[in-house]
């Protein structure tokens, strides 16, 4: 591992039978724990990037490395495997399994990474949750049943446990009033700087921008 978490250069990709690039990022360097603000117009390529970053997708053209590791030599469960350990991603959707509890949840991250499991102390995801902003009771509800506010701290917490490097957020406030969305980002903020995390944030809401030290725009 390299100081560096994201090391980027002339990186490029092209959906099949597209007539242009949905990403042309020059050059992208991200250090240890430092918190990015990633905007740009729909069509940009944030997404695009976010699934590069995290390993969905195998860089087409250009030199990528996260954590030090070479995505462009790495194949598929390699990739699964180094964003199983060491990033943790929250979904615009989400993405809980609604039939879980809360604090279950939570955990299916460990269930994946060894790695991430020794890294949790014990009660790890009732201190997120906690952190979070969740009252007790609401750990053991479905997630099915949890306000969209709520599933949203949950997702947070999710990403969160067993402190990995890399925190990826692709539009995590969207759906939040605007007392809500300020809650939730000095939260993340906050837990991300205690675990030293380093977090990327993709956001169309240019007013979350002076939450942070360094803003970069794609397209």
């Amino acid at each position: 591992m390299t100081a560096a978490v994201i090391d980027a250069e002339g990186l490029r990709h092209r959906w099949p039978g597209a007539a242009a690039d949905a990403l042309a990022l020059a050059s992208m360097h991200i250090a240890a724990g430092e918190q990015v603000f990633l905007r740009g117009a729909s069509g940009s390529g944030k997404s695009t990037l976010l699934s590069l970053l995290s390993g969905v997708l195998p860089p087409q053209t250009g030199r990528l490395q996260v954590l030090g590791q070479d995505m462009g030599r790495l194949n598929g469960p390699a990739r699964d495997r180094l964003r199983a350990d060491h990033l943790g991603v929250i979904f615009q959707q989400f993405n809980l399994l609604p039939w879980l509890s809360a604090h279950d949840n939570v955990t299916l991250a460990l269930r994946f990474s060894a790695r991430r499991r020794a890294q949790a102390p014990a009660g790890e995801a009732t201190r997120l949750l906690g952190a979070m902003g969740l009252d007790e009771p609401l750990w053991r509800r479905p997630a099915a049943q949890l306000s969209v506010g709520q599933q949203q701290r949950v997702a947070a917490a999710r990403a969160l446990v067993g402190k990995p490097a890399l925190i990826l957020a692709d539009e995590p406030t969207s759906a939040l009033d605007e007392d809500a969305r300020d809650a939730f980002m000095a939260l993340l903020q906050q837990c991300c700087a205690e675990a030293g995390s380093a977090l990327v944030f993709v956001s169309h809401d240019a007013r979350l921008a002076e939450r942070f030290s360094r803003v970069e725009v794609l397209g």
